[in-house]
Parts: C-alpha cells; sequence; structure tokens
C-alpha cells in the first residue's frame, strides 16, 4: 500500500468519539498538580567513596611498588620480547586504562 492509500482509508473511517468533556476536566486537574520533585542522586557518592577505598587499599598492599617494577620492565621489555611478564602486560594495561579515564574525565567535565 501506498502513503496515499493509507490516509484515504483512514480519513473514510474517521470515528469521533464523545468523551462528555473528560479531556477537558483531565487537563484541568493534570494543571493543578504539582511537579514532582527530583530524586537525590547519590550515585556519585558511592562511585567517589569506592575510588577512595581502592586507592587506599592500592596504597596499603604496596600497589604502587609492582606498578613501577611492571613499568620498569616495560622499557626493557621493549629490547627482548622475554622480558615481557604478565606483570608487565597488567602494569601497561592499568596505566593506559587510568590515563584514558583521566583524560575523559578532563573532557566531561567542561
Amino acid at each position: 500500500m501506498k502513503d496515499d492509500n493509507i490516509k484515504n482509508f483512514f480519513d473514510r473511517h474517521k470515528q469521533k468519539i464523545e468523551d462528555e468533556g473528560f479531556s477537558e476536566r483531565l487537563f484541568a486537574t493534570l494543571d493543578c498538580l504539582p511537579a514532582p520533585k527530583p530524586k537525590r542522586d547519590n550515585s556519585m557518592l558511592v562511585i567517589g567513596l569506592s575510588a577512595l577505598a581502592g586507592f587506599i587499599l592500592f596504597l596499603i598492599t604496596g600497589g604502587y611498588q609492582a606498578v613501577i617494577d611492571g613499568l620498569v620492565s616495560a622499557s626493557g621489555a621493549t629490547t627482548d620480547i622475554k622480558l615481557l611478564t604478565p606483570e608487565v602486560i597488567i602494569s601497561l594495561l592499568f596505566t593506559g586504562v587510568t590515563l584514558f579515564f583521566i583524560g575523559k574525565y578532563a573532557l566531561e567535565s567542561d
């Protein structure tokens, strides 16, 4: 069917339903209702506290030393592929993800 056929069909079969003033009463009631108050969003607080707890655990357990060792080993891995250990890969991955999210945060904060 073409659009003109569909439009003609609905034009010929259009029905009017009497609502006896229901629409006017409904809209009059809706105009009187107060606007809903926005709910408080605590997600940023939860994210911040979780990030802080993770950072503190990272510092307490000495994770920074593992990352530094991995990055130092990564510089040596460019000369010999055998030096590319899982620790080096994980350190590079974490560094890349951290830099990505720092950049994303910087762009979104504007």
